[in-house]
């Protein structure tokens, strides 16, 4: 159940932030709805939690405050129908009950399966975080390619094949919105998971930890001059370039210490 709530929370809290920072409204219901199930799951958990007498320790401390956050939440959103509150209260509340989790406590939480439950979770969002990486590399060269293309006086005959500049451009915006997302993710529930197996959060190992901050800072700080307007067109598609293999580069350095 704790890894049902979990990935509830995951859900509306990415759905959240997405809409939070592109402005749409169009996923509302899928986020607010996971979110609702994760909340009744939550309510029912703090509840028994309650009545067999065991709320005691940081777990129950860091669940019971994820839960209050989530009324409060709910509570502003069913008078004012805005979700920008969420966009913060979300991944807030997702994070502490992950944490929650670690802590050995009731409803498993701390248990082998619940471990077994964030390793797998933090590989698939990895993956996934990569993946997006890698699209966001392709689109980046497509739009180099093109803008060079475009400048020659005697362009390819296959230049119309690939999309415009500017849709290239957005398309780039919201595949790192997404692997930033899912790798931001990944590295919390890694986290979760190490302070269940190994009862610490990090490990200060240069080999292993460093890499994977240096990757998450690096395509954080595209995402940040990308939010501002500071940064698009060319100079953005070159650097996502250049963070693809400076991650690549620092993922084989984080394989090899864990190795």
């Amino acid at each position: 159940m704790v890894a049902i709530l979990i990935a509830c929370y995951l859900v509306a809290a990415l759905t959240h932030l997405y809409l939070l920072c592109t402005g749409r409204s169009g996923g509302v219901v899928y986020g607010v709805g996971a979110l609702l199930v994760g909340f009744a799951l939550h309510t029912l958990m703090v509840g028994v939690s309650f009545a067999s007498g065991t709320p005691e320790g940081w777990s129950a401390w860091l669940s019971g405050m994820a839960w209050v956050i989530i009324l409060m939440y709910l509570i502003v959103y069913a008078r004012y129908r805005d979700i920008a509150l969420g966009g913060f209260a979300v991944p807030a509340a997702f994070i502490l009950e992950g944490y929650a989790a670690a802590f050995p406590g009731v409803w498993g939480a701390g248990s082998v399966a619940v471990q077994g439950y964030l390793l797998k979770g933090h590989a698939v969002l990895a993956l996934l975080s990569w993946g997006a990486f890698f699209l966001l590399f392709a689109s980046a060269l497509m739009y180099l390619v093109q803008s060079q293309q475009l400048k020659s006086r005697r362009p390819n005959a296959w230049l119309h094949r690939l999309p415009s500049l500017d849709i290239l451009d957005d398309l780039n915006h919201k595949i790192l919105y997404f692997g930033f997302a899912f790798l931001t993710a990944s590295l919390l529930l890694g986290s979760m998971w190490a302070k269940s197996r190994h009862g610490a959060y990090w490990s200060l190992d240069p080999v292993r930890t460093w890499p994977l901050i240096l990757i998450w800072g690096a395509y954080g700080l595209l995402l940040v001059c990308r939010l501002t307007r500071s940064w698009k067109g060319k100079r953005s598609a070159v650097f996502s370039m250049v963070a693809f293999f400076a991650a690549l580069l620092a993922l084989v350095v984080h394989f090899q210490g864990a190795g």
